[in-house]
């Protein structure tokens, strides 16, 4: 067998993002495996997410960001903010 050289480049296609993105997790489980067994380093798009669910303050965060006002949770939880203490 004659080695063939491999054009990477084509890995960097936002189509190939956007494929990768949308399919089955088994499927983008195979070309991680494929790409791990050629040596060619995972493009940011094809690696996994951290295992496991957001923390709340996390969620809470994110949805304080998109509320756009000044009450948010971790203020709340804190009792800061508008959520001090009135004297």
């Amino acid at each position: 067998m004659n080695p063939q050289p491999v054009n990477l480049s084509r890995l960097d296609d936002p189509r190939v993002a956007a494929h990768i993105e949308k399919v089955d997790s088994r499927v983008r489980g195979g070309f991680r495996l494929c790409l791990d067994i050629l040596g060619i380093p995972l493009p940011d798009y094809a690696k996994t997410k951290p295992a496991g669910r957001p923390s709340i303050a996390k969620l809470m965060a994110d949805a304080d960001a998109d509320s756009g006002t000044i009450r948010t949770y971790r203020h709340e939880k804190l009792g800061i903010g508008a959520f001090a203490p009135r004297r």
